[in-house]
């Protein structure tokens, strides 16, 4: 997870979200069940705002969404607020294996986890990474709850972020080789560029990556 800079409200919901929430209060209402449409909240301009923000990331575990089809998720879920339904700020990008693992951790509340768009929010405080496996930084209580919440320690996303890692390493070992060849002791601009590139915000699993580069002192 990674702070997002929300961008502008797309121009969908700035007209027509006031009718939409309405309606759908009105319905909920009736039906406490009733579910908001996902052709409004998930509208193709909506996600592809959404994806641009995250650069094609899912909001909390950083997976790639270019492989699959990503959800719009609400950040506070429809039913303990539904009058937010629509709100630009409430919506986000998951993938599904997110979104299902915040779903039955309903227990806990997004408040109390990481906001990966709040203001000044900084992810790196409060998790941290052993190899590929996610831990609490400093037995970080909001750490752990958004581990718990988005299900980040999953086997699946562990094998995922192990081939990460293990293209990071490979890049490192190659340079290791070069510098022995070379008869350099360090780095150049751009090898240490190339590394570098692997944290950065448009990169898959940038957090864990840039952990790595901390613990090895590329950064």
């Amino acid at each position: 997870m990674i702070a997002i800079k929300r961008a502008a409200e797309p121009e969908v919901l700035q007209k027509h979200k006031g009718k939409w929430t309405q309606a759908f209060v009105e319905e909920r209402g009736q039906n406490p069940r009733a579910r908001p449409r996902s052709e409004r909240y998930a509208h193709a301009n909506v996600k592809a705002t959404l994806e641009a923000m995250s650069h094609h990331k899912c909001f909390y575990c950083e997976r790639s969404t270019k492989d699959e089809k990503p959800e719009v998720d609400h950040f506070v879920e429809v039913a303990e607020k539904p009058e937010l339904a629509f709100e630009w700020a409430n919506l986000y990008l998951a993938c599904c294996d997110c979104n299902s693992a915040k779903n039955r951790a309903r227990h806990i509340p997004p408040q109390d986890c990481i906001d990966p768009c709040g203001e000044g929010v900084r992810p790196e405080e409060h998790l941290a990474f052993e190899d590929e496996l996610i831990r609490a930084k400093n037995e970080s209580a909001t750490g752990l709850r958004t581990i718990q919440k988005y299900g980040l320690s999953r086997e699946t996303l562990d094998l995922k972020r192990i081939r990460r890692l293990q293209s990071l390493r490979k890049v490192v070992d190659t340079l290791k080789d070069r510098m022995i060849e070379s008869g350099r002791k360090t780095l150049t601009s751009e090898e240490l560029s190339l590394l570098r590139s692997f944290a950065q915000p448009d990169a898959p699993f940038s957090l864990m990556c840039g952990c790595y580069l901390d613990h090895h002192g590329f950064r």
